[in-house]
């Protein structure tokens, strides 16, 4: 029975074991959630890229298989929640399987085999923050930011963001007016794992001013505040240059 007040949950499922995804699909069936099935791991992320809002279920069956896969995936902009199931003798083999798939880009990782009530909880969990967390549009001046999507839309452009453009945007416009920090940014894109220098949060900045500014028809709403971070102004503002073209710091 759907529960009260949720929306249809969609999920698909990769696995090499076509047993484990039998009976993955007859536990969501039973609680009404539409599912289908994909082996093929590049098929699976084409799907869910044609779907965001689809949630992917995957079973790795050796260690370091499920950090691979959301890796690759992540890196495809593949942004849909992902549930990484770990063979418990992938665990036996590697403890650390679970935390690299999640280090890795997973929303949720769990040993497999894993209790039926379980896995359609943890389904509804992830169901709900993806709900609560990405609001469907951000509103910029002259055009909207679909995070589902990666989409700027515009009056006469329609620009797609990469998956790190997306969550660094949202991560500012989440704080309209204050000072996010180059910390607090390195968090939201990297939620705490040290992958890159600090210094990248300038490269993305960069290219998120170019596409804002393409949007919305030459204006932009991510403000460097020198020394402490960046600021999000949601009236956004015309920029300066100089006379030889480039961009006053600001």
């Amino acid at each position: 029975m759907r529960r009260l007040g949720a929306q249809m949950m969609r999920v698909l499922v990769c696995s090499p074991n076509p047993t484990v995804s039998i009976n993955i699909e007859a536990v969501l069936a039973a609680a009404d959630i539409e599912c289908e099935i994909e082996p093929e791991p590049q098929a699976f992320g084409s799907l869910l890229f044609r779907d965001p809002d689809t949630i992917g279920i995957f079973l790795a069956l050796w260690p370091g298989s499920a950090a691979k896969m959301c890796r690759e995936w992540r890196i495809a902009d593949v942004r849909n929640p992902l549930f990484a199931l770990v063979d418990e003798q992938s665990i036996i083999v590697g403890p650390s399987a679970l935390a690299a798939a999640l280090n890795a880009g997973a929303d949720d990782a769990q040993p497999w085999p894993i209790n039926g009530a379980e896995l359609v909880a943890r389904l509804f969990a992830l169901q709900r923050r993806q709900r609560d967390g990405n609001p469907s549009i951000i509103q910029l001046p002259g055009c909207v930011l679909r995070p589902s999507t990666g989409e700027l839309v515009g009056d006469t452009a329609k620009i797609h963001l990469t998956h790190q453009e997306t969550v660094l945007l949202t991560a500012l416009a989440a704080r309209p007016g204050l000072i996010v920090t180059k910390a607090m940014c390195m968090l939201a894109l990297y939620n705490g794992r040290d992958e890159a220098h600090v210094k990248i949060v300038d490269v993305f900045v960069c290219k998120l001013r170019k596409k804002i500014a393409a949007a919305t028809g030459g204006l932009d709403v991510i403000e460097t505040v020198w020394g402490q971070g960046f600021r999000f102004i949601p009236d956004g503002y015309a920029p300066s240059f100089s006379q030889f073209g480039q961009r006053v710091p600001g």
